[in-house]
């Protein structure tokens, strides 16, 4: 039998198995949180954790710390996050403790390769369309963020990009803040946009403790547990069946692959918390 005969099986095989190995490997991995202020010594270890997962990005969903306006407590959160956010690229949405005054948290959002208007701005990583929402200011469907956000959304849709925002107040959660008059004002401004824009994944912060919900095909996850105190479960009934929650400080990563989002949330100590997946449309 010629020599090649033998060969080529091994060579056909070692293909095979390096496609399989590249297709297991994630396009794209990100990791969110959020609500730290002043829980410092949570806050290291979500930070140890995050850097053990060696995502290319990181989210932060708001309330970097307790009062924006005072330097020091900047100065701890930049000795809790610089060796971090000097390797990967770190985008924080505006919270309402990063509003009291002053405007160092600007300094915090990443100048380069992003579109920016105010505090609420937007970005690419491959298929992803990052939108960062500033649930600080308003968001009247008549209002400059909303009509921004409407044009934004609808030129990455265009694109076929994958669209995932992320902010402070959650439009969905069972924590204390969900039966507050400002969420339940802004819960079907955003729901309804979302679902305009074919939006799937959607990270939130606020109440501090994890939820996944899935609402009209919108998977919604609270995640605010980074550091600050943690906050009871007050509303389970809010909640739909499938619904994941617990009182826990955590993190969460989310693998992208060419057809889907794997999304797991770690505890602080990396036990796994949830696990779910997002389809991602084809092009």
């Amino acid at each position: 039998m010629p020599r090649w005969k033998l060969i080529l099986p091994v060579l056909l095989l070692g293909v095979c198995l390096a496609a399989a190995q590249d297709l297991s490997r994630p396009l794209l991995r990100f990791a969110a949180y959020g609500d730290t202020r002043d829980g410092h010594d949570a806050h290291r270890a979500i930070v140890a954790g995050v850097m053990s997962k060696q995502p290319g990005i990181v989210l932060q969903t708001g309330d970097l710390v307790s009062d924006s306006s005072i330097a020091s407590e900047w100065s701890i959160f930049d000795e809790i996050t610089g060796k971090m956010r000097a390797t990967i690229p770190y985008y924080p949405a505006r919270g309402n403790h990063d509003n009291k005054g002053g405007e160092i948290f600007q300094k915090y959002v990443p100048k380069e390769v992003i579109h920016r208007e105010g505090f609420h701005y937007s970005f690419d990583a491959g298929r992803l369309h990052f939108v960062a929402i500033d649930t600080e200011e308003s968001l009247a469907v008549t209002g400059a963020q909303y009509l921004w956000l409407d044009a934004d959304m609808k030129e990455a849709r265009a694109a076929a990009q994958f669209i995932v925002p992320f902010y402070h107040k959650a439009t969905y959660s069972v924590g204390p803040h969900a039966t507050q008059h400002d969420i339940s004002e802004m819960r079907p401004v955003l729901h309804d946009l979302f679902r305009k824009h074919g939006v799937r994944l959607v990270f939130q912060g606020h109440d501090h403790l994890y939820y996944r919900t899935i609402r009209d095909g919108v998977a919604y996850v609270v995640t605010g547990g980074g550091g600050a105190p943690l906050y009871g479960l007050e509303h389970k009934e809010l909640g739909v069946p499938g619904d994941v929650m617990e009182s826990v400080n955590h993190f969460c990563v989310g693998d992208v692959f060419g057809d889907r989002v794997e999304v797991t949330a770690y505890r602080k100590d990396l036990s796994v918390l949830d696990t779910f997946t997002v389809a991602v449309p084809a092009k």
